[in-house]
């Protein structure tokens, strides 16, 4: 028998699939495919509840959509994922928000927890690889340093960079409030360095009034970790859990 629950399922594995494609090919989540799929999950669960009628089931998709926006938002302020990783994530969270584990009984289990689990672990030999080479190569393994003259529009920086009374500074922390008259590269900016950002860092290394250095963030493609964490969610289950209880013999 046909389940109204294998639509989302069926949506999200093809999101997932398109979203490798275009993150591999060219590094880029678009937004015209994770907005209309948060809203495609939010509007479904809705109206299922509303069929049902159930409560719970009209407001999962908004709440499973703002868990997985929350979840992707410190990976995000962490410069472990980019701002496209952050929105498929809350349109896998708007499309399939939560479900009935057995190990966590009468219980609705965040099902964005056990795709980012499964995703972990299905990339993790490949992330402890890459690090070695890093480290074998002595480059860091989330961020990197280049000549400001070779940047590029999208690049994604590391540090902020802005003008105070006059003078070009740079700064780095994420938890103080900063003051300025003009910003030239902004960390928290999702779509990296515009084209005007990037012109004028390079006019200001000219000038002689900023050295011609800057931290950037290094992306990751995580879309196809996501693909696979999806994938085995839907036909496996939760990875994590069962390696947690087959270690303790549960």
């Amino acid at each position: 028998m046909f389940e109204l629950g294998f639509i989302p399922a069926v949506i999200a594995l093809v999101a997932v699939c398109i979203a490798n494609y275009t993150d591999l090919r060219k590094r880029i989540i678009p937004n015209r495919l994770t907005f209309p799929l948060i809203g495609v999950g939010i509007v479904f669960y809705v109206l299922l509840g509303i069929w049902r009628p159930n409560l719970w089931t009209a407001i999962s998709g908004a709440l499973g959509a703002t868990i997985a926006f929350a979840i992707g938002y410190v990976m995000w302020f962490m410069g472990g994922w980019a701002g496209g990783d952050v929105k498929l994530f809350t349109a896998l969270g708007a499309l399939l928000p939560f479900y009935s584990a057995p190990y966590v009984e009468n219980v609705p289990y965040p099902f964005p927890i056990t795709i980012l689990f499964n995703s972990i672990i299905a990339i993790l030999p490949i992330l402890l690889v890459y690090a070695v080479i890093c480290r074998i190569r002595g480059r860091g393994m989330l961020y990197e340093q280049v000549k400001i003259t070779e940047l590029k529009e999208g690049m994604i920086p590391a540090v902020t960079i802005y003008e105070k009374d006059g003078k070009v500074r740079r700064w780095s922390s994420k938890f103080r409030k900063l003051h300025y008259d003009r910003l030239y590269a902004n960390p928290r900016r999702a779509a990296g360095l515009t084209r005007y950002q990037v012109g004028a860092l390079k006019r200001l290394v000219r000038e002689r009034k900023l050295k011609n250095y800057i931290k950037l963030k290094k992306g990751i493609p995580f879309a196809p970790a996501l693909g696979l964490g999806v994938a085995t969610a839907i036909f496996y289950g939760d990875i994590y859990w069962c390696l947690i209880l087959a270690l303790t013999g549960a």
